[in-house]
């Protein structure tokens, strides 16, 4: 009952992050169908990726002056 839980507030972050970052939802992307591990590997790269947008965001204002 505890993995049911788990992978069902998983899937509400992942939708809510989705939209977030993309600004719209993707209805039609059967997250229900994934495993748990797929589901927090999806997780990490969602995270990665805000992480390296920050990153590029932050470098940017240092040094506007360098191009990537």
């Amino acid at each position: 009952m505890a993995a049911d839980y788990d992978k069902r507030s998983l899937i509400q972050w992942l939708r809510a992050e989705m939209a977030r970052a993309a600004g719209r939802a993707y209805p039609r992307l059967d997250l229900d169908a994934l495993d748990l591990d797929s589901l927090r590997e999806l997780q990490r790269l969602l995270r990665d990726l805000d992480a390296e947008r920050r990153m590029a965001v932050q470098r940017a204002r240092m040094m506007p002056w360098r191009m990537p």
